[in-house]
């Protein structure tokens, strides 16, 4: 990303610093398939989850209702989540008649709701029977995270689709909080995505996305933000109607396997190596300071700094002028990290990446971006020797685009 911003030095020049607020929205999490459900060794996407509350202790919901609030779900729910940092509970719904307001009072509690898999068209008419689906819009608006997967990521769009008899496939009307329509389990199922490129092509059901399992779209407000997964080879698509054609249009995700490379370190392990720990917090409050001098005094001689896309910058000199290039071009770069963590010198970053395009001397709202990212440092003796970055810069390219020759 570097050497591709360098080749539009005369376009942008630097600004002072500046910050921007902006206002929290309702966020939700609709995961393809995946997650505890299916993957007990793959805990990534809950992670991910759990870290949008920005709470050290969430409280976690799960409503298991579209699976008829199976006791076998509940209880894979809880061997999962019991071993985060945070205080699991859950609803069954369809078994149990609570009063809407001693409901409404227990979900608006909560920092963060799952919605397990199942039969969408049972989901729907259990959550309208006891109102469930009234109370969901608003701990969306409170800024509760709200997520699921297969029925559970169904529910928060417009359209769904249930599937009565043999080869039968019929629209069912959704909770409508984000635009258009959603199918899970897109590369596993054939009967799924066939039924669903169908109806669209029918105009029974409105342009939408298909997700593959271990994929998630992370939408804010209703804005489609980041896409995600815990497959590197995992997929996600834009579905829609083309003239008389239905037309998928491939989403990279961004893949979590920072912790994989991190010798599959889990971001709630309490074994820290505090020097390594130390020396990277320090690391970054010197890139937020923009303070490159000392950057350079934390970084070995012979460090390597290899940035999203994979160009590798070694040695002091080289990596100065790297930095010296995007903070000319991102006067307000900054890093926010969300967690850290490390064992035997390697330490592993979670959070996102920030800042705004100059053009012109001017610092403008439209060109600023925010990412999800994720970094591996390498620390040795008090040095990082190896900085690496992780992250889908789509966003950036778009801003950098707009101002090449």
């Amino acid at each position: 990303m570097l050497k591709t911003i360098s080749k539009i030095a005369k376009k942008i020049s630097s600004v002072k610093d500046r910050h921007v607020t902006k206002e929290q929205k309702g966020q939700i999490i609709a995961l393809g398939g995946g997650g505890f459900s299916d993957e007990h060794d793959n805990s990534l996407l809950d992670e991910y989850i759990l870290l949008q509350t920005c709470k050290a202790k969430p409280k976690v919901l799960f409503l298991p209702t579209a699976g008829g609030d199976h006791e076998d779900y509940i209880e894979k729910f809880y061997r999962a989540y019991k071993k985060f940092n945070c205080i699991p509970t859950h609803l069954e719904l369809s078994k149990k008649t609570i009063p809407f307001k001693k409901l409404e009072k227990f979900v608006l509690s909560q920092d963060m709701i799952f919605v397990g898999g199942g039969s969408p068209r049972f989901l729907m008419l259990v959550w309208r029977k006891c109102g469930m689906d009234r109370i969901i819009k608003k701990a969306w608006k409170q800024g509760i995270i709200l997520s699921g997967m297969s029925a559970g990521a169904i529910c928060w769009f417009e359209d769904g689709f249930k599937n009565p008899k043999k080869d039968q496939w019929l629209r069912i009307a959704c909770l409508g909080m984000l635009e258009g329509s959603y199918c899970p389990h897109y590369e596993k199922r054939g009967e799924l995505r066939k039924a669903y490129r169908k109806m669209i092509s029918a105009g029974e059901l409105d342009n939408g996305f298909g997700v593959e399992d271990g994929v998630a779209l992370h939408f804010v407000g209703t804005e489609l933000k980041h896409v995600i997964s815990n497959n590197p080879d995992a997929m996600a698509f834009h579905v829609r109607k083309s003239g008389f054609r239905v037309t998928e249009k491939e989403i990279k995700p961004t893949y979590l396997g920072i912790l994989s490379e991190s010798r599959k370190i889990n971001l709630y392990e309490k074994n820290r190596t505090e020097d390594s720990i130390n020396t990277v917090k320090e690391y970054i409050n010197r890139i937020n300071s923009h303070d490159i001098k000392g950057l350079l005094d934390l970084t070995d001689d012979n460090a390597s700094f290899i940035d999203s896309m994979g160009i590798n910058t070694t040695g002091k000199y080289e990596i100065q002028n790297a930095w010296d290039v995007l903070l000319t071009f991102f006067p307000d770069y900054a890093v926010e990290i969300k967690d850290m963590i490390s064992r035997n010198g390697t330490v592993a970053l979670f959070g996102k990446a920030k800042g705004t395009l100059a053009t012109d001397g001017k610092i403008l709202e439209e060109n600023k971006f925010e990412i999800p990212a994720s970094w591996t440092a390498l620390v040795k003796e008090g040095k990082i020797t190896k900085w690496r970055v992780y992250a889908d810069n789509e966003q950036v390219r778009k801003l950098i685009s707009k101002y090449k020759k």
